[in-house]
């Protein structure tokens, strides 16, 4: 171990130069962190099948022996059955409420029939997806939501690392005891699907809980600065989970109405809601949230069936790109966005603030 406050565990064990992980959509971001000295990890949950495999192969092609990870969800708690029985457990009143706010907004019809619902699709897949990596024998494994404990073995016989993102103490000593090589304490702060306990309460509080399994934490939500990581390593992190920042780099296939609503965004706007697939999701406010905690709106459904209830109206909102009605997930750290930059100048200028951060403290108060 260096003297480099910064070179932490982390980077001894998986051979990155910055104690920093970028979570993105964008396979070009996944690579760009890579080759800049972190770790990108790729979101390919909505991914088909086909689009995953390409995509490993495309960033194995690129990073040599840098090390990435892909991250899908495996929910654990959502109402089962195939499309059509799922259909038929939707409230009529809930429907009716749907097609009553189109009207009352002047939304038109979709242009089209409805594509495959990615939700539904992603869970159907996640088996398939598991095996992928194994075959492509990826450094990382990340679950972004549900414990990945029943691939365990699986994984690590393919010599894959399989990291957990967890936002309670008892997920998380659920998954130290199962034996998962890292964990990543996500506050509420998070952009996405996100828990109920703050950043600077979970991380230590899972840190405490690992110390007696050697096991190593990253801090996730809300971790948007160089300062951020300076302070999650001082509660005991060995580096950081970053989300939003990624989207408004010049990498991201994230589209310009988006990345410009990052860059307007501040922390009050990053809202909570289960309105988009009856989950707890933070995400820069929009109509559709709003409408959606009216005082006459229905109560939000179950997963997937919020998502499939609202499929009509999303598939329309993004046809005539009605742009008040979109919304881009973002954590409470959005606020700090302020220019689009390229992930490598993203990276660097974290690291020069951490420094920065790190020598104010050693001087002390003016």
């Amino acid at each position: 171990m260096t003297g480099d406050p910064l070179h932490t565990r982390l980077c001894e064990e998986y051979g990155a130069e910055y104690p920093i992980v970028a979570f993105a959509h964008t396979r070009d971001v996944t690579v760009a962190a890579s080759n800049a000295g972190g770790i990108g990890v790729l979101g390919a949950s909505t991914h088909t099948v086909e689009e995953m495999r390409a995509d490993i192969k495309w960033i194995k092609e690129r990073v040599g022996d840098r090390p990435y990870g892909v991250d899908i969800t495996i929910p654990s708690s959502y109402v089962r059955g195939n499309q059509e029985e799922l259909e038929a457990q939707i409230p009529q009143g809930h429907r009716d409420w749907v097609e009553q706010l189109m009207r009352d907004n002047d939304i038109p019809d979709p242009k089209g029939p409805p594509p495959e619902d990615v939700r539904l699709r992603g869970l159907r897949d996640t088996r398939t997806k598991l095996e992928i990596m194994m075959e492509e024998r990826i450094p990382i494994f990340a679950s972004g939501l549900g414990s990945p404990a029943f691939i365990l073995d699986e994984m690590h016989d393919a010599g894959v690392k399989v990291w957990g993102l967890i936002g309670l103490a008892r997920q998380a000593r659920r998954e130290l005891e199962a034996g998962l090589d890292l964990l990543i304490a996500q506050g509420q702060d998070s952009a996405g699907h996100t828990g109920r306990i703050g950043t600077f309460s979970i991380v230590p509080e899972v840190v405490e809980l690992a110390r007696e399994f050697d096991t190593p934490i990253l801090a996730a939500g809300g971790v948007t600065t160089g300062r951020h990581i300076v302070a999650a390593l001082t509660l005991g992190a060995v580096g950081v989970w970053t989300g939003t920042m990624w989207q408004a780099t010049h990498e991201s296939a994230t589209e310009m109405w988006a990345k410009q609503k990052l860059l307007d965004a501040k922390a009050q706007d990053a809202w909570v809601s289960t309105a988009g697939d009856g989950k707890r999701s933070r995400g820069v406010r929009n109509r559709y949230v709003e409408s959606w905690e009216s005082a006459d709106a229905p109560q939000h459904l179950p997963m997937p069936l919020q998502g499939l209830l609202n499929n009509n109206l999303r598939q329309a909102i993004d046809e005539h790109e009605l742009r008040d009605w979109q919304g881009v997930a973002a954590g409470q750290g959005v606020g700090f966005i302020r220019e689009i930059k390229p992930v490598r100048q993203v990276i660097l200028d974290l690291i020069e603030e951490a420094y920065d951060a790190i020598e104010a403290m050693q001087l002390g108060p003016a």
